[in-house]
Formats: C-alpha cells, sequence, structure tokens
C-alpha cells in the first residue's frame, strides 16, 4: 500500500499544478481505498509462469519486468582463446598475484642459460603451477638462444653440436610437461630504427623507419641469401623434427620482424603467408611445426605479407598450426617496395581492425594462447611497473575476446 501510495505521490508531483506542500494534508488511507487493483491473474501459478506471461497479465499499477541478460562466459560453447602472461624465474609473487587477480591462468616462461637442466628447471615450472588459486598452466617456453641461434640459422662452425642442444633441450621441456617451444629464423632478432613514436599517448614503444636501415648492412661475416635460410631451415628440421616426435614437444615460428626481404644482410625465412606454408610444407604438414601467428608482423607488411588476413587465420587454425597468436597493432602497412615508417600502437589506435581479427580466431575455433608481445613502455617503469602497461593491454585483449564470444554465440543461435 505505501508502494502505490508512494508512486501516486510521484505522479502527482510532476503533472499536477498543485504546489507540492499542499500534498501533506492527503490521507493516504483514503486515498488508498478509493484505489482499484485487478488481482494478477497468474498469482495462483507463480511457479510456473513466464515472464511474458507475467508482463501480459499485469495492471496497470505493476511494473513491467525486463529480461536479466546472463552471463554465459563460462557455458558459451564457442572458441576461447587464453590469455596468457609472460614470465621467468625472477617473477615475483606479487607480480603472479597480479596476472592471476585479472583472470589469467596461463603463461609463456622465458628460460634462462643457467636454467637448461633438470634440477635447475623443475622448481620453478613447479612454482608456478602450485601457485595459489590454481597455479599456472605452462602453454610455452621460450629461450633466446635457441630462439634465434646464429649458429643454427647460418650453419655456422659447431652448428651439428649447436643442434644436439637444441634437441636436449626439447628432452628437458618432455621431462618438465612443456609442449611448445619459441623459434624465430632470424639470427640478428627484430629491427627497429629507434624513432621516437607519435601515437602511444607519451609513452615509449617501437618505431621503425625503413630508410633508416640498411637491409645489407652486414651484421654476420658475410651475405646470407633467403634461399640459403631456407636450406638451413630445411637442414634444421631434418635434425630436429624426429626429435619433436620424440618428446612431443612442438616448435612456434615466430615471422621475420619487420616482414621484408633481407636485414643485416641476412635473407629472411617468413615475410608472407606463403612462405609459411612453404615452411609447413617443407616439415611434411607435421603437426609438431606451427606458427606464432603475430598480428603486428602481419600488419607491418600489410597487403606484401597477405591479400587476406581473415581467410589466412582460418585457414592455419583450422589447419592447426596456430600455437600461438601475439596480438598487437601499428599504425600502417610498409609500401610495395618495403619502405615505410610504422610504429607499434595500442591494439586500439592503430590500422588493423582488431576485433574482426578477433571475430575471425573465435570463428575459426581457436582455444590457444594470445596476449600483446610488444607492450609500451611507461615513462616512469619505478613509478608504475613495466608490467601495467602490459596490463592494460592483456585486459583490452580479454575484452574483445568477450565481446568476440558473444557476437559468435549470437550468429550461432540465429542460424
Amino acid at each position: 500500500m505505501k508502494r502505490v501510495f508512494a508512486l501516486l505521490l510521484a505522479a502527482a508531483m510532476s503533472f499536477s499544478c498543485v504546489p507540492a506542500f499542499a500534498l501533506e494534508e492527503v490521507d493516504p488511507d483514503k486515498v488508498a481505498e478509493a484505489i482499484k487493483i485487478e488481482p494478477n491473474a497468474l498469482q495462483g501459478k507463480a511457479s510456473t509462469v513466464t515472464p511474458a506471461e507475467e508482463i501480459a497479465a499485469s495492471t496497470t499499477l505493476t511494473p513491467a519486468y525486463s529480461a536479466i541478460p546472463l552471463n554465459n562466459a563460462k557455458t558459451n560453447p564457442v572458441a576461447r582463446p587464453q590469455i596468457i602472461a609472460g614470465v621467468n624465474s625472477s617473477t615475483t609473487d606479487d607480480e603472479l598475484k597480479m596476472w592471476k587477480q585479472m583472470g589469467i591462468n596461463a603463461v609463456e616462461l622465458s628460460i634462462g642459460a643457467e636454467e637448461l637442466t633438470y634440477e635447475a628447471l623443475y622448481p620453478i615450472v613447479e612454482r608456478l603451477r602450485n601457485f595459489e588459486n590454481g597455479g599456472f598452466e605452462i602453454l610455452l617456453a621460450s629461450y633466446g638462444k635457441y630462439q634465434k641461434d646464429t649458429i643454427i640459422h647460418l650453419q655456422l662452425e659447431g652448428w651439428e653440436e649447436e643442434i644436439e642442444k637444441f634437441n636436449d633441450y626439447l628432452r628437458l621441456m618432455d621431462q618438465v610437461n612443456i609442449r611448445t617451444v619459441a623459434i624465430a629464423w632470424q639470427p640478428n632478432g627484430i629491427s627497429r630504427s629507434g624513432d621516437v613514436p607519435v601515437m602511444i599517448h607519451g609513452a615509449n614503444a617501437g618505431a621503425t623507419n625503413m630508410e633508416g636501415i640498411d637491409p645489407y648492412e652486414l651484421k654476420n661475416d658475410r651475405m646470407y641469401t633467403r634461399d640459403e635460410m631456407w636450406k638451413t631451415f630445411g637442414d634444421f628440421l631434418e635434425r630436429v623434427l624426429p626429435v619433436c616426435e620424440e618428446t612431443n614437444v612442438r616448435m612456434a615460428l615466430h615471422p621475420n620482424d619487420p616482414p621484408v626481404p633481407y636485414l643485416g644482410g641476412v635473407g629472411s625465412l617468413i615475410m608472407s603467408a606463403d612462405d609459411y606454408r612453404r615452411a609447413f610444407d617443407l616439415a611434411n604438414d607435421s603437426p609438431y611445426l606451427g606458427m606464432k601467428l603475430c598480428t603486428g608482423c602481419w600488419l607491418e607488411g600489410g597487403l606484401l605479407f597477405t591479400d587476406d588476413m581473415l581467410g589466412d587465420i582460418d585457414e592455419f587454425v583450422r589447419r592447426g598450426k596456430v600455437f600461438e597468436v601475439h596480438f598487437r597493432n601499428v599504425s600502417g602497412p610498409l609500401n610495395a617496395d618495403y619502405s615505410g615508417y610504422f610504429e607499434e600502437t595500442l591494439a586500439e589506435d592503430g590500422y588493423g581492425d582488431m576485433y574482426e581479427l578477433m571475430l575471425q580466431f573465435v570463428r575459426s575455433g581457436y582455444n590457444g594462447p594470445i596476449f600483446c608481445d610488444h607492450t609500451h613502455r611507461s615513462v616512469n617503469s619505478e613509478l608504475l611497473g613495466s608490467k601495467t602497461n602490459r596490463a592494460t593491454s592483456d585486459a583490452w585483449i580479454q575484452g574483445l575476446i568477450f565481446a568476440a564470444r558473444a557476437q559468435v554465440l549470437k550468429e550461432i543461435s540465429a542460424q
């Protein structure tokens, strides 16, 4: 009854020309006696009534109920890319707690040279797997030297011994139950010109003007052609893939960055989607060779890398070739002659439509690891912490994953 009176009081104050203070003389009981409310016809079967029936049977004074949108994140049957954090043996408990509090439960582990023994590595992986609130799943490992190994890639003196060390590395991964390792056929690493970025809101990030990079400036003993690099890669696969099969450890191959024909006088192996197809053919489509699909590198190359990025994502995901996704954006693609300029931006600032890319990953059924591999650097890392910048990027990616899965579920439901 008090609720009815409150509604009448609000209506009177809104529409009546009578001053509000005059309402103080109204007797609520008399007003209530004059109101006739039709009974709700569904009152007797409240346990079986549907929301639509309830709304249809409600009287004028009964508020209409809106359907509550249900959170289907846990039960949604569509693919769910798994956000991960990059960690190493020096990652603190507080940092691990921060990832946990963000809902991140999987990691990529960077391994140091002194940790390439079972005795040294086992306590590290056990700490991660047994960390509070369920621990972390270690989805991928990387060791910098073997990821970009000049001796192996250029077949320098001692390369066969170096390959055997790589195979021992695979056997170690098997011992500690890590099933994917990172490789990148670029012995001199990524290249950036060091230009000051202008699109990162005052923070620091990678910026590259190809005019400031001499692709043929020798960084090694001589020039190495692209054909030579394909030859060394094939020799590597011939000696390593049998050990991958023996240990059940896969290799995730990162593209060259930037994806141009030559850097440091060394030919690039992966500078297009077709190069990935060639690599997989060279491995006889082995399930133990896949890719780190770096959206940043693909976008750097633009049409030089692919003329159908969404179609390529769909192909490689469905083929089971995407072992990890590096999810980042850039300001624009290189020119047709591999000249030009690009900056690594926040995902929402670059020229690539990251929502459409995420939609494609989900539509294609990708459930693997994903994270922003290159994040901006704080102007005051001591005050803010470098991990804060990565956390903001990964949180944005988490939002895209949630939105893309909801959209794909709607599409499925509408079929």
